[in-house]
């Protein structure tokens, strides 16, 4: 039987320890060693929590198994909490996995789950990790909870102007705490301040000023006008360390109330004065109609109008586009563009400005949208679509199969003629020689048309998959048909269709590629172009 093993740890610091990645890979070969199971994939998770299905390898070794032609038929890990530490988790994965055939197998938990008793007991090894980790979370958070109320660091990197120092107490424990960095970081930290509370300039004038300043950001790159903004409304810098604010167990950041924020005053040495943070703050609600706040609420987001928002990218920089208003007060009178969003965010230094209007570029990919996928979904159209796809995509690695056929073939006639010329005693003294060199030739033909096999993917797509397609087809033509526009509806299905959008500021023309993958797989690519 042929295995893929997966392997992790949940940090990197318990990654270097003995019972980790070696530990566990040599336990699952020497398994499988035994078992005269061969193994032709590792998927290795270093610093990956088990609590999500957010985790690189996991996910690139589930879309391997569910192709056509996988390459495995078990995933072996060393404990079941390998593959996953939440119930309701291993249950979907292991179940979609056993309906593509493949097998979930523990060396150390050896139950098949074929039987009553084997499946209550590995059920219960489950649920016993589960349980496992959530009160060893429990346990760290409060840890962490008390940490932040002493005024300590509970990790990550400090903000710009501050620096991390470790200090020494007792039975030889040690606490980090942020102290001020290097005189120029707090410096400019200083100088943001003041020009945005006594100068009038706003994020974007300021990341500009320090970018042509050649003053470098905390990552070492160009300022951008959202760093302004956080270190603006940063509490850090006026001494106050604040913890708790956003929910990370869940998908997504969730910011919580302020009333279950962790706050300690003079935690750590002062940067500017309250009088100052306060002075940015009110003028930050005057700039923004009353906003300004530290944070909003996960769920009370307005629903943005842009729809091609983050599908569309700028033709000079590859950044995403944003969805970008002009003032009422200025001759456009409101209008609103699909905006180069490096130039929003980091200024001219980084990319010229660009912007097209919002309605006429949802207008173009309207039209060419609409046209591309109701030819698609009409018939069989799809289908056919994506096997002459398919052809065209393999017909470099086709025509070398054919050759490599046609010289295979040709080498056996001439190993088969050799061989009964040396049966039947017409052979020369050279003939032995020449036959050692064509098996051995035609071993590597063998081989050559082996691996050119391997690379040529399979086209064979479950009918279920052509009909959802199809069923998203006619839903997203539906909502472009529709008088009243659903943005939020319309920006989903445009990112399950639309691989790449832009338009070139030379030709102004419109470059719009649809595209279409099946299990990580692309099936189907083709890009149509609109004059703007």
């Amino acid at each position: 039987m042929k295995v893929a093993i997966y392997a992790r740890v949940s940090s990197e610091r318990q990654a270097d320890k003995e019972l980790s990645i070696p530990a566990q890979i040599k336990a699952i070969q020497q398994y499988c060693q035994n078992k005269g199971w061969v193994i032709v994939n590792e998927f290795i998770e270093k610093g990956k929590s088990a609590k999500t299905d957010v985790r690189p390898e996991f996910q690139k070794m589930i879309a391997l198994a569910k192709r056509p032609n996988r390459p495995f038929d078990a995933v072996v890990v060393h404990k079941f909490d390998r593959f996953s530490r939440k119930r309701d988790d291993h249950v979907i994965y292991k179940a979609l996995l056993n309906q593509f055939g493949v097998k979930v197998i523990s060396v150390t938990e050896q139950t098949e789950a074929e039987t009553p008793q084997d499946m209550l007991l590995e059920g219960m090894l489950e649920v016993i990790s589960e349980f496992f980790n959530a009160n060893l979370s429990t346990e760290v958070r409060k840890g962490m909870t008390q940490n932040a109320k002493q005024g300590y660091n509970n990790g990550g990197t400090p903000p710009y102007g501050y620096r991390t120092e470790h200090i020494a107490l007792g039975n030889q424990k040690t606490k980090s705490v942020w102290v001020p960095g290097p005189r120029e970081e707090v410096d400019v930290v200083r100088w943001i301040f003041n020009q945005y509370a006594y100068e009038g300039k706003g994020y974007h004038k300021i990341a500009s000023e320090l970018n042509e300043r050649k003053i470098l950001s905390q990552k070492g790159g160009t300022w951008s006008a959202s760093t302004i903004r956080a270190i603006i409304y940063n509490e850090s810098y006026i001494g106050r360390k604040v913890w708790n604010k956003q929910d990370y167990q869940t998908k997504g950041k969730k910011w919580r109330d302020r009333s279950e924020w962790i706050i300690t005053e003079n935690a750590h040495p002062a940067l500017i004065s309250k009088e100052l943070f306060e002075l940015c703050q009110e003028n930050a609600k005057k700039r923004h109609n009353g906003g300004g706040e530290t944070h909003k609420p996960f769920d009370s987001k307005p629903v943005s109008p842009f729809w091609l928002r983050g599908v569309m990218v700028c033709d000079k920089c590859g950044t995403r586009m944003v969805g970008n208003s002009a003032s009422t007060r200025t001759k456009s009178g409101g209008q609103q563009y699909y905006t180069c969003g490096g130039y929003l965010r980091k200024g001219k230094e980084f990319c010229s400005y660009v912007g097209w209007r919002k309605d006429r570029v949802e207008e173009l990919v309207s039209n060419k949208l609409r046209t591309a996928l109701l030819r698609l979904s009409m018939d069989n159209n799809l289908s056919e679509e994506i096997r002459l796809y398919h052809n065209d995509k393999n017909k470099h690695l086709i025509a070398q199969q054919s050759n490599l056929e046609a010289e295979i073939s040709f080498l056996k006639k001439k190993v088969q003629a050799i061989q009964a010329d040396i049966q039947s005693g017409k052979g020369k003294p050279y003939h032995q020689e020449m036959l050692d060199e064509m098996n051995q030739e035609l071993q590597v033909k063998v081989a050559e048309y082996e691996a050119l096999a391997q690379g040529i993917t399979a086209v064979d797509l479950p009918d279920e998959y052509i009909a959802s397609v199809k069923y998203d087809i006619q839903t997203f033509i539906s909502l472009l048909d529709d008088e009243v526009a659903n943005p939020q509806m319309l920006h989903q299905l445009a990112g399950k269709f639309i691989s790449k959008l832009f338009i070139q500021r030379e030709t102004k023309k419109l470059f719009l590629t649809i595209r279409f993958n099946y299990g990580g797989i692309e099936v189907y690519e083709k890009t149509v172009v609109a004059e703007w």
